[in-house]
């Protein structure tokens, strides 16, 4: 009997990077895992990888009808959901001043309101031994320079909501752990205009950054502590990068 084994698991953005390699490390420990993403190819393929104690749901979270209609879903689940990891995010790179302003209401929607409106879904469906697990950044306490500020604050609101909801579920006995790392090679940056020339500076200064692995065994830690210990929150970053 492994570590998880009875125990199932909802894991957002699993498509890639984090949110895949949790959703294999769950799994690995005898977890079920039902994953979320945008992409019904590589979720078919993670099935075909991972087996039947894998399914998921295609949705992008950051549009409210699809994310309402995921919420529906699981809300009618026939599983107890005891781990909820809410990974799924996207990034930035510009100034305060220059972003559109859909761009930023979208970060905000998938980065703050998708959480949300997931743990109110699925709390319902969590015993008082569940765990909430959030994905936030360094970013969200220290800005390199403005152009993180955007996407910065969306981790700054999502770590205030976590932290509300750590106050509000402990009389439950449900544990929420915030996971803050540091530079992750990820394919969240291949998205993200500008980030380029950046990327070479910041590889200068830390010529190896987490992988995503690195972080899922991070997460599995966490989840894993003894029934009376709850790490609130917890930073992981690659040697090299101080703050």
């Amino acid at each position: 009997m492994t570590a998880f084994s009875g125990r199932h698991c909802v894991v957002t953005g699993a498509t890639s990077g984090i949110g895949r390699a949790t959703a294999l490390a769950l799994l690995a420990e005898g977890a079920s895992v039902t994953g979320l993403g945008r992409s019904e190819e590589k979720l078919i393929a993670l099935r075909e990888q991972a087996g039947p104690r894998f399914d998921f749901l295609v949705a992008d979270l950051a549009d409210a009808v699809e994310r309402e209609r995921a919420c529906e879903t699981l809300r009618k689940s026939q599983h107890t959901i005891d781990i909820f990891v809410s990974n799924a995010g996207e990034a930035a790179y510009v100034s305060p001043l220059a972003i559109a302003s859909a761009h930023f209401r979208q970060l905000f929607e998938l980065n703050v309101c998708a959480p949300l409106e997931l743990c109110q879904a699925l709390l319902p469906l969590m015993p008082s031994s569940g765990h909430i697990v959030q994905l936030s950044s360094v970013a969200a306490r220290f800005l390199p320079n403005a152009k993180f500020g955007p996407y910065g604050v969306t981790k700054a609101a999502v770590t205030g909501l976590i932290d509300a909801l750590r106050l509000e579920l402990a009389p439950r006995g449900l544990r929420v752990t915030s996971i803050v790392p540091g530079l992750v090679d990820t394919p969240i940056y291949e998205s993200v205009e500008g980030f380029d020339d950046l990327r070479k500076k910041l590889n200068e200064q830390v010529p190896q950054w987490l992988a995503p692995e690195d972080v899922a065994e991070t997460i599995v830690w966490a989840l894993s502590r003894p029934a009376n210990v709850v790490v609130t929150e917890l930073t992981v970053m690659p040697r090299g990068q101080a703050r």
